[in-house]
């Protein structure tokens, strides 16, 4: 029995090598070739002043593959490295400096701040360390989904078979870039190995398990997703149910309770800053785009099960299909749908009732909107897409339990079934092909649909005939291995196929380039910030690679005081009634809002020339210009004025009044006592330290003043004069406020 055991764990070691070889081949581009799997290629193709730094070998720009992905480089990637950074320099930064005029860091859940392979960034050069990352996510998903399924008495190959079908699935491949939702469903496999041990009475580890499950349920967390978290954790709830109900209720009450001690006492850091920023966001108030178009999946995407690519693909630039591609594609390749389709019976219907479940709530139907209608809290701020995780891993688990019972018990008659109700759909989808008026199809659709039912069809062909061979002669053992690993390989070929498609491999040097204006911005002395007044230049929140401030931002979550100041300067009034029609991205372009100034930019890049509005040219390169803005103002500055208001109306009222003087005057929504009287040129405000979290000044005064700092005013920031705290009040709207008394004090400003 013991060297049975010992063969065992020696097979699964070989299947666990295999499949890392695997995932090695889909990123043979990155090992062999150095090519990164982000799409940076994307970030230099599309925008300047990178396509200008590339215009003489790319007069029309550098090709690139995918532009549906840029969130990737737009947000995860500027995020990571601004937390990593801090982290090579011995401290947890809690302050984002350079989007939306500054915002809280690690109540930034997508910033992953604290996920665990976070290691790798100081072990490795970054974009070495984020590839990594990437390349984590399939390998670990499918390690652990191996692991879970053998643990569930299913062969070494159907276990592998279940890995690849979810490790490359339609929804980790759309979201694989990311580096944030495969990571946090990754340890959804472990949570499930652990749960069954906890509730096995035979184990004696048990206590161990609770520990792992507690980690692994914290790792989701801090992997950066807050609805795949969501999701991970009602999955594993209503498992540990369908499976463990009676054990859950009457035995081993502190295994769930150490469970939960050990996540809570994770994520605790992270959670209480997150609880603390939400109820600041406009994510509060903004009313759910349920109604949307792509809001839910289409019924007729269904049918990209089956083939992937109906509706053509955003990386061929053919894409017809509703809204976002990656939002609508579950796809785990013909051959695991149909194993999967195979695989229900009596001892899967819980995979089989999530795919069920998942599917009513993911598509659009009426019991998919009621959650909405019923505004729901919580859930109906999520995006039912998303479900498509749960479908996937689903059917991949079904499509091992598939194989397994073709290998095993399964009757030819089952089989034969499943095989013909799945080459029914696909003769009914060739026939809307060759028939599209009967089906709605446009007629310059007709040849792309017919182009790319080829595969799956080919696919289906050959994936059918070796099931109806591995039935036949599953009497004959030495047949099975090899047909099973031929069904095996066509699944990979297929799903490598659609997985290399979509996914970019890009050259190392289009990751975040420096180009002529980046590397002025750069040398220029800080704190300042920039704006931009085209959406083609400097995307937001890339400029935080660089270290460069902006006022500017892409986050789903932001001050709802913000978004009203900079809606009231895009409008150039004081209107700061809502909708206000930015959708997560924040791009502020009126540079003759009187509101400019106190934002303190000093220099905007356009493709317009500003200097007629009193702009002052001081670099070009290529098309992108960079201006010094005038009269802007430092980050720092003593007023002499402060005018106390309370109203939000009224106060934006007065910023825009003619008569209010920026840098004299300042509106605080508290009444602070100073003397007005004209500044002097002894009174100066000197920044001593300026960091991510932290600002230290020297002030000094003839008489008690005002000092504004043009920092978002966000609970959480503390102010000390000459180390004793004092208030911060809000300024100028979104700003913050010292009252500093008469003579030369140290003021210190620190988030915390």
């Amino acid at each position: 029995m013991k060297s049975l055991l010992r063969l065992k764990r020696f097979s699964d070691w070989i299947f666990v090598l295999l499949f890392t070889v695997i995932v090695g081949v889909f990123f043979y581009r990155t090992i062999v070739f150095g090519k990164l799997p982000v799409p940076s290629d994307a970030l230099v193709g599309l925008y300047s002043p990178y396509r200008d730094a590339y215009a003489v070998q790319y007069p029309n720009g550098i090709p690139f593959k995918n532009f549906l992905i840029t969130d990737p480089i737009r947000q995860q990637i500027p995020w990571r490295k601004s937390f990593t950074d801090s982290l090579r320099q011995g401290k947890i930064s809690l302050w984002d400096p350079y989007s939306f005029s500054g915002a809280p860091l690690l109540a930034n859940i997508q910033s992953g701040a604290l996920y665990p392979l976070n290691i790798l960034f100081l072990l490795f050069p970054f974009a070495a360390a984020w590839t990594m990352l990437i390349i984590s996510q399939p390998l670990l998903s499918g390690i652990f989904l191996y692991i879970y399924l053998r643990h569930k008495k299913l062969g070494n190959l159907p276990s592998l078979f279940g890995a690849i079908c979810f490790s490359f699935s339609g929804f980790s491949i759309a979201w694989l870039t990311w580096g944030t939702m495969i990571s946090s469903w990754l340890w959804t496999p472990l949570t499930l190995l652990a749960v069954d041990n906890i509730f096995d009475e035979k184990n004696r580890n048990r206590m161990v398990w609770a520990f792992i499950a507690g980690l692994s349920i914290a790792c989701s967390f801090f992997a950066g997703h807050s609805q795949i978290f969501l999701y991970s954790t009602l999955f594993i709830v209503l498992y540990t149910l369908w499976f463990h109900r009676r054990a859950f209720l009457l035995r081993n009450s502190y295994m769930y309770l150490t469970g939960l001690c050990v996540v809570y006492i994770l994520i605790a850091p992270q959670m209480f800053r997150i609880i603390e920023w939400f109820p600041q966001t406009s994510r509060l108030l903004t009313s759910s785009a349920w109604q949307s178009e792509g809001f839910f999946i289409p019924f007729r995407h269904l049918v990209q099960f089956i083939a992937p690519d109906y509706f053509g693909n955003p990386a061929t630039l053919n894409y017809w299909g509703m809204w976002n591609y990656g939002e609508m594609v579950g796809y785990v390749g013909v051959g695991g749908l149909l194993l999967a389709l195979i695989g229900i019976g009596s001892q899967t219907m819980f995979w089989l009732f999530m795919v069920i479940i998942s599917l009513l709530f993911a598509v659009a139907s009426p019991v998919a909107y009621l959650p909405f209608q019923l505004h729901l809290p919580l859930i109906s701020s999520l995006q039912p897409t998303r479900l498509l995780v749960i479908i996937d891993f689903s059917l991949s688990v079904l499509a091992a339990y598939g194989l397994s019972a073709i290998t095993d018990t399964i009757k030819h008659k089952k089989a034969f079934q499943w095989v013909s109700v799945l080459f029914l759909l696909l003769v009914v989808l060739w026939f809307g092909a060759f028939a599209p008026k009967l089906f709605g199809i446009p007629l310059d659709k007709v040849i792309l649909i017919k182009r790319n039912l080829v595969v799956p069809t080919v696919i289906f062909i050959g994936s059918g005939l070796l099931l109806m061979l591995l039935i036949t002669l599953k009497r004959h053992n030495k047949f099975l291995p090899l047909l099973t690993s031929c069904i095996i390989l066509f699944t990979v070929v297929d799903l490598f196929r659609f997985g290399w498609k979509f996914t970019p491999f890009t050259d190392t040097s289009y990751f975040f380039p420096t180009t002529k204006i980046i590397s002025y911005l750069q040398k220029q002395p800080k704190p300042f910030r920039i704006m931009t007044t085209d959406d083609r230049i400097l995307p937001p929140n890339v400029n935080e690679f660089y270290g460069i401030e902006s006022i500017n931002g892409y986050d789903p979550l932001y001050s709802s005081r913000y978004e009203e100041f900079a809606a009231a300067m895009g409008r150039g009034s004081p209107n700061i009634s809502p909708p206000f029609g930015f959708n997560r991205i924040l791009v502020p372009k009126n540079v003759q809002s009187p509101l400019l100034p106190l934002f303190n930019v000093q220099y905007v890049l356009s493709f317009d020339d500003l200097s007629r509005m009193g702009f002052q040219k001081v670099l070009t390169e290529g098309k992108t210009m960079l201006f010094v803005a005038p009269n802007f103002l430092p980050r720092a500055y003593l007023v002499e004025q402060p005018i106390f208001l309370i109203n939000k109306q009224a106060i934006m009222n007065k910023l825009y009044n003619p008569a209010f003087k920026p840098g004299i005057s300042a509106v605080v929504e508290y009444p602070v006592q100073t003397i007005n009287v004209p500044l002097t040129t002894s009174e100066t405000v000197e920044i001593k330290r300026y960091a991510d979290d932290q600002i230290s000044f020297k002030v000094s005064t003839m008489v008690p003043r005002l000092l504004v700092v043009s920092n978002s005013y966000i609970s959480g920031w503390h102010a000390y004069i000459d180390k004793k705290a004092t208030a911060i009040y809000r300024t100028n709207y979104v700003f913050m406020g010292v009252l500093v008394p008469t003579g030369s004090h140290s003021v210190d400003l620190i988030y915390r």
